[in-house]
């Protein structure tokens, strides 16, 4: 045979061969790409809640998580998954047993029942690898239709899953154990069966516990859309376990220790602010302390009762009163006890009572640099907790100085008003015996002046007249003067009446008539009101009248004097108008004042006591009223008495009553007569 022919045969068999060994290599190739994700089956395409796929006949491949009746004794079903999703495979009963954390290959029909994806009649091979355990999934909340929030089991069913939520129940049933616990908002049924190999008995989890449940998620729910009833089936007993918080409770729990501590951050800032605060006003306060504590014109120290009444501080007055700086020491250092500057004796005493009471306080002599003692009262008062005291010493060296002059002054005064009582009684008895002793023989002159008069001779009749108008100038003078005293004594004995002011006016007046015609000057009255009913007492105002008219015709030479009677609803007003001398403005301010009058000595123009004006001065304040004056030198005076309708009961003259609103009185200057008018009138 040709080698060329060997050649070619030997090519052709080699192809074959290739031709074989390449088809073996990509069968299994093939067969791997053929195999469906476990995701795939649950696509929901038209919306039914069901499946599309179920009834494809389909392969898939994954890690068993659950094998065979380790769930349960008496039921053969297993459960795998792969990096997509898991499915439940319904295994018979007398199949073949797989086991947890093998990897197979499963052909069978997709099945869908109680909401749950399974592959019905699988057909399962063992793929050749090493076993290993598949981790669960942890199932995080989110939000669910129902508005609350889960663990979104939904699409994890047949997977191997964990859960974790708040026990609400526990309970034995028939052919198993549940709890059902609340994780979020959903309720998810942890179940164990009773027929299982290994039995879950949940050891010591009580109702109310926290707990993380590791799991196979099912689901048995009969009605679309199939999203709710869901279960976890643990594969041993230690898949149940004691979490602590639950997620709300943690977030809860971290948003309240942030709470706490933005809040402990707040106070301590608050706290640290108010420690500033009152640092600054202690340190303040210290600066204030040392500046008053300084700045005190008195010694003040402070002492410590346990070192025997030793000075440990003093102020700047203390400094320089008894020679000592300002932790008490002398100028060689040595500390001064306060027995060293007063009587060892006292010193004692007063510390013990300081000590014993808080406080305490006396007069003791404090030895000076230049060695003099000078009398300091001192106040000592407990300074804080302990035995350290604050003294205060303050010199009383003017001060008794002036207390020694005080009762001398005192007892001065105690001797003056003995003489001034004394010249009282003795004014009395004086006013007394001219009463009686200068009175009734002046009566008796004056009468026996009368009888003279009558039947003397002609030529004898001067000095029978001089004598009668003495004797009535001296009773004239000796009467003003007692009835002064009465009123300076306040025993005036003034009694208010009901009186006709108008017609008391005008008796008055009338009085005096004969005077002024004797002097030829024109006397006239004029009242606003014909009658005045008034209270008061009808001498007193009677006195006043007569007094302000006889005063105005007497400083009249020639013109004429005019009395004025104005009524006001609460008060009435009497107005003396002259044409006389007039008053000088310089001495009417002492124009009331008793025995004053202008023109003073034997070389006077016009006799008199110069008791009339101040009797009716005092009269008219013990009426309640005020008088007031208008004088222009060489035209005349113009004097108003005011009062009021009621005199005040008491007679009090202290505090005179308001000026009364009455009408301004008239311009000095001639007055304007109408001879209509006046009640009577005397022609010049």
């Amino acid at each position: 045979m040709p080698a060329s022919v060997i050649r070619f045969a030997l090519l052709a068999c080699f192809c074959v061969a290739g031709q074989a060994a390449f088809a073996q290599a990509r069968a299994p190739q093939a067969a791997e790409r053929s195999l469906d994700a476990i995701r795939s089956l649950r696509v929901d395409g038209d919306g039914d809640s069901v499946p599309d796929r179920v009834g494809d006949a389909v392969t898939v491949a994954g890690r068993v998580t659950v094998g065979s009746g380790l769930l349960r004794s008496n039921l053969n079903e297993v459960y795998i998954q792969d990096g997509t999703a898991g499915v439940r495979l319904a295994l018979p009963q007398d199949g073949d047993r797989v086991l947890t954390g093998d990897s197979v290959r499963v052909s069978g029909t997709v099945g869908f029942r109680d909401g749950m994806l399974e592959i019905v009649d699988p057909q399962v091979r063992s793929i050749p690898g090493p076993t290993r355990t598949v981790e669960p999934t942890h199932l995080d909340w989110v939000e669910n239709p129902r508005g609350g929030e889960g663990p979104d089991i939904e699409g994890h069913e047949g997977e191997l899953v964990l859960v974790e939520g708040r026990v609400l129940q526990m309970d034995d049933q028939q052919g198993g154990r549940f709890m059902l616990i609340l994780s979020g908002t959903d309720l998810v049924q942890i179940y164990a069966y009773t027929l299982r190999p290994s039995p879950v008995t949940f050891g010591a989890i009580q109702v109310g516990d926290y707990v993380r449940v590791r799991g196979v998620a099912a689901q048995y729910d009969t009605a679309p859309p199939y999203t709710g009833s869901y279960v976890v089936y643990p594969l041993v007993d230690g898949d149940i376990k004691k979490a602590g918080l639950s997620p709300t409770e943690y977030r809860y729990g971290v948003i309240g220790a942030m709470g706490l501590l933005l809040l402990a951050i707040l106070w301590a800032s608050l706290l640290r602010r108010q420690v500033r605060r009152r640092s600054e006003a202690l340190h303040a306060s210290e600066v204030r302390y040392g500046h008053l504590f300084n700045a005190a014109a008195d010694p003040v120290m402070v002492l410590d009762v346990e070192r025997g009444g030793e000075v440990v501080e003093a102020n700047r007055s203390a400094q320089r009163a008894f020679g000592i700086d300002v932790n008490g020491d002398r100028a060689d250092g040595r500390p001064v006890r306060l027995s060293e500057l007063a009587d060892e004796d006292e010193a004692s005493a007063h510390l013990a009572e300081a000590d014993q009471k808080g406080a305490a306080s006396g007069v003791m002599e404090l030895s000076r640099p230049d060695g003099s003692r000078v009398p300091y009262e001192i106040v000592t008062r407990r300074l804080r907790e302990g035995r350290t005291f604050v003294s205060v010493a303050r010199n009383v060296t003017e001060r008794r100085a002036y207390e020694h002059g005080l009762l001398t002054a005192i007892s001065a005064a105690e001797g003056a008003r003995e003489q001034a009582e004394e010249a009282a009684r003795l004014k009395t008895s004086i006013l007394a015996n001219m009463s009686h002793e200068i009175r009734t023989p002046l009566t008796a002159i004056l009468g026996f002046a009368d009888i003279l008069r009558e039947e003397v001779p002609e030529d004898l009749y001067e000095y029978a007249d001089t004598i009668r108008t003495g004797g009535q100038r001296l009773l004239d003078t000796l009467n003003d003067i007692l009835d002064f005293a009465r009123l300076d004594a306040e025993r005036a004995g003034i009694v208010p009446e009901p009186i006709d002011v108008a017609a008391l006016v005008r008796d008055s007046v009338s009085l005096l008539a004969p005077l002024a015609q004797q002097k030829g000057i024109g006397l006239h009255l004029q009242s606003s009101s014909a009658a005045v009913p008034a209270v008061h007492s009808a001498s007193s105002l009677s006195r006043v009248v007569t007094n302000l008219v006889g005063n105005a015709i007497k400083f009249t030479e020639r013109g004429e004097v005019r009395v004025t009677l104005h009524v006001a609803p609460e008060f009435f007003a009497i107005r003396v108008q002259d044409t006389g001398v007039g008053i000088s403005e310089e001495f009417l301010p002492e124009l009331f004042e008793a025995f004053k009058q202008e023109s003073d000595g034997h070389g006077r123009d016009f006799e008199g006591t110069g008791l009339g004006l101040a009797i009716t001065k005092r009269l008219t304040d013990l009426m309640g009223g005020d008088i007031r004056v208008w004088s222009r030198k060489g035209e005349g005076t113009l004097f108003e008495v005011a009062l009021p309708m009621q005199a005040p009961i008491d007679n009090a003259p202290d505090e005179p009553g308001p000026i009364p609103q009455i009408p301004a009185p008239p311009a000095l200057g001639p007055p304007a007569v109408s001879p209509s008018v006046p009640a009577f009138g005397v022609p010049a």
